[in-house]
């Protein structure tokens, strides 16, 4: 998987998304206009999920994971931009993907609210890098962590509303 950052236009519909707090149907909308695969639809749940590709080829697909605001609960959202298998040999790569990625982005949006490091007490002596953009809509939060270490550790996009606080860095479930 590519160190690709989303688009201005995929950021926007993001903010849309938040300016729409996160709704269901209003999030679905959103989506479909930009034309974005509904891959799951599980409002008992509290949330849907879309497919959309950075460019082509099946390694530059990305899943964007909404937490619905009828779902109950804080309406959020996620997308892994990046996963990194090799974490036992080397970490290079996981800190050279990070690195694009928040450089990318701060061409987007600026730069970063705030920056810094997070542990876990199980790795020790292995920091992983976060940063935030506190923006009018929307709070984005670029995280190096192991959300789902069935496929690695990853680098992922933390979407928040603006109106709430939360902890930082982002993590699942964000507090």
């Amino acid at each position: 998987m590519e160190a690709i950052a989303p688009s201005g236009e995929f950021l926007e519909v993001l903010r849309a998304i938040s300016r729409a707090g996160f709704g269901y149907e209003q999030t679905k909308e959103l989506a479909a206009a930009a034309g974005w695969k509904l891959v799951d639809d599980e409002l008992d749940l509290g949330y849907v999920a879309f497919e959309w590709r950075l460019g082509t080829g099946d390694d530059n697909r990305r899943r964007l994971s909404v937490w619905v605001k009828k779902g109950g609960g804080r309406p959020w959202a996620f997308v892994p931009l990046f996963y990194f298998n090799d974490y036992d040999q080397v970490r290079e790569p996981f800190d050279q993907a990070y690195q694009s990625l928040a450089e990318q982005l701060a061409s987007l949006l600026g730069t970063p609210s705030s920056s810094g490091e997070h542990c876990y007490a199980h790795r020790n002596g292995w920091p992983y890098a976060c940063s935030r953009w506190v923006l009018p809509d929307v709070v984005l939060d670029l995280v190096q962590d192991e959300f789902d270490i069935q496929f690695g550790m990853d680098v992922t996009l933390w979407v928040l509303p603006a109106s709430q606080a939360f902890e930082f860095p982002t993590r699942y479930p964000p507090r």
